[in-house]
């Protein structure tokens, strides 16, 4: 899938869920859908938009500690792909770098613990599924 294309997806998303989220957040969420692979589009974009503002307000009180955990990791991954594959860059920023972690080791946001006591519908399933 294209840049563009998922652009368009996560534009849709936002306005159909009614998420609110702004342009450059947008911008970023579909960077680290780049970088994680765009196969994973659908999923990652329900939870990424769906706790966008949660996790954004948490990585708005960043200790200078954490900021510099986060920009360890952004050079390292600079580092990385500049051996491993020569001509091609560095994708995430350092707040798509802190979004990320977050979603991947923070603590549960509200969204999720509200989800974690909902199962699953089979219409929900297909519909990440990319079958419904």
């Amino acid at each position: 899938m294209t840049r563009n294309k998922l652009y368009e997806y996560v534009v849709d998303q936002n306005e159909m869920n009614g998420y609110g989220i702004d342009g450059d957040s947008l911008e970023c969420a579909v960077d680290i859908m780049e970088f994680v692979g765009g196969d994973l589009y659908r999923p990652l974009t329900r939870l990424l938009l769906s706790n966008w503002k949660e996790i954004a307000s948490r990585i708005e009180s960043y200790t200078d500690e954490q900021w510099n955990f986060v920009h360890r990791i952004a050079e390292n991954m600079k580092q990385s792909l500049e051996h491993d594959h020569g001509d091609e860059s560095h994708h995430l920023s350092d707040c798509g770098i802190a979004i990320f972690i977050e979603m991947l080791e923070g603590d549960d946001t509200a969204t999720q613990t509200l989800q974690g006591d909902t199962p699953i519908t089979e219409e929900e399933l297909r519909r990440i599924r990319g079958k419904g």
